[in-house]
């Protein structure tokens, strides 16, 4: 795999019809949803070994004396417990489907909570032999479609048919190991590193080493035919996920090969690959130089010419949700007494309208602080504003770059609870157990509808001149500016 692979948009790398696992060769996923309903806990049932399982799956009595799984939940992400696992320094932590688990039968996806295997017939045997390392067991899972029906308490069928499986697959693990579960679309899912904490923060205190510990999953962004005959993975947010942690990656055909199999001690593995990742880095992103401060230039000359000709002025910004519309509007126009004019605020075109109007009549300045994608978006506008004899420009925002407007958008909406995680990194009085809500996300839908239907604008709609902004990285804390360079 080559960089040249590189800022494909990806999606997640769980979303499937089922919660349940999945084979090595998924190719699509869909998207999660969001509810803030608390589940109670629930514990599952101690079930036989199934007769797939080899002699050495099935190992010694458990620890567990009930045999269950210990369940609780923080803020929409699942924690459960088996076997009593203890604090230690180093973490082996692991996706689950297709790297701890895959598809027994010949569908794509899990029929049940008994259709699965092992993804390896020593999976068991490996992860004991890490724990008697000194190593503690972690799985950091994603999974869609468990939150229940909004109004409806208690577990979904489908959430109760994962952890009967979880239940399943610990009586054949027979290890002590702590279950991480994602179950809403915010900073505790893959990529983003809040499950990573959230191990950290398992771990009773005791700091953990990132350069022992490691995390192995499937989802790598190997491109088709990585092997012969294999698929592209689905996604690299499980790569993603382990840069975000600082900790080194490893493909679960890297870790259980018949070698490693084979050791009393499996550990430590060999160096990882040089991995590429596939998504939007927002560590490449080209410097802007002077461009924020040309582009500030053009404009206040523009308020200088409509001021001498005693005309209103018209800025029209053109750009996908979060690529840095409003901090420019707020920030640098606000000040200079524009008027912005925005339609999550007004909530009809009507009143955006009106507000133009109303502007434009007395000679102001007015920015229009809405997506405007196209020619029928912004007609309405240029028209009021030739009525009036205002001038009118646009202001393009980075309409080519989709992967970085929604790497803001993931950055913007998980921004409180990153900040809580580094927080509580530094400060033992933050609270822990307390995660804050993610803040809203733009749905996935308006990026699609947005770049659908976008026409760069053009002098012969109206516009006097018109201007191209990068976008310019704007943060109120070093820690904020740490935060946004991470993978989303």
């Amino acid at each position: 795999m080559t960089a040249s692979s590189a800022k494909r948009n990806l999606p997640d790398d769980d979303a499937q019809p089922d919660s349940s696992s999945h084979s090595a060769d998924r190719r699509s996923r869909g998207k999660g949803s969001r509810t803030q309903q608390q589940q109670p806990l629930s514990a599952f049932f101690r079930t036989k070994p199934s007769k797939s399982a080899g002699k050495a799956d099935i190992g010694k009595a458990s620890s567990n004396a009930s045999g269950e799984v210990q369940w609780r939940e923080i803020g929409g992400t699942w924690i459960g417990k088996w076997g009593s696992p203890a604090p230690a320094p180093k973490l082996a932590t692991f996706d689950l489907d297709g790297t701890l688990i895959c598809v027994k039968g010949k569908g794509r996806f899990p029929k049940d909570s008994d259709d699965w295997r092992f993804f390896h017939p020593e999976v068991p045997q490996v992860l004991r032999r890490m724990h008697q390392q000194g190593y503690r067991i972690v799985i950091i899972s994603n999974q869609n479609g468990l939150r229940p029906s909004k109004g409806v308490t208690g577990l979904s069928k489908r959430a109760m048919e994962f952890r009967l499986k979880i239940s399943k697959i610990s009586s054949q693990l027979n290890v002590p190991f702590t279950i991480l579960v994602a179950t809403l679309k915010d900073y505790m899912r893959k990529p983003s590193p809040g499950m990573w904490h959230l191990a950290q923060q398992e771990n009773d205190d005791l700091a953990i080493g990132t350069t022992g510990s490691f995390f192995v999953g499937d989802a790598a962004g190997r491109l088709a035919g990585w092997k012969r005959g294999a698929v592209a993975d689905f996604s690299d947010s499980d790569l993603a996920f382990a840069l975000n942690a600082g900790v080194p990656f490893y493909t679960p055909e890297e870790v259980f090969t018949e070698e490693i199999c084979s050791k009393a001690e499996p550990l430590p593995l060999a160096p990882q690959q040089n991995w590429s990742i596939n998504r939007f880095s927002p560590r490449e992103l080209a410097e802007p130089g002077n461009a924020h401060k040309e582009l500030m230039g053009a404009i206040k000359k523009q308020v200088e010419k409509a001021a001498a000709a005693k005309v209103g002025l018209l800025v029209m910004l053109v750009g996908p949700p979060a690529c840095g519309k409003s901090t420019f509007a707020v920030n640098d126009l606000e000040p200079l007494g524009f008027l912005r004019v925005n339609m999550d605020e007004l909530k009809t075109r009507k009143r955006c309208e009106d507000a133009v109007r109303h502007a434009l009549k007395t000679n102001a300045c007015v920015v229009i602080d809405n997506t405007n994608p196209d020619t029928a978006a912004r007609s309405a506008f240029v028209r009021i504003a030739g009525e009036h004899g205002a001038s009118c420009i646009a202001v393009v925002f980075e309409h080519g770059s989709r992967d970085l407007a929604i790497h803001n958008n993931n950055y913007r909406a998980q921004l409180v609870q990153a900040r809580h995680f580094s927080r509580l990194g530094r400060n033992s009085q933050t609270q822990r157990g307390a995660v804050p809500d993610c803040s809203d996300r733009v749905p996935d839908v308006a990026y699609h509808s947005y770049f659908k239907r976008f026409v760069l604008p053009e002098s012969s709609e109206g516009f006097s001149i018109v201007l191209h902004h990068s976008f310019v990285p704007r943060f109120s804390s070093e820690e904020d500016k740490q935060l946004w360079n991470q993978y989303y």
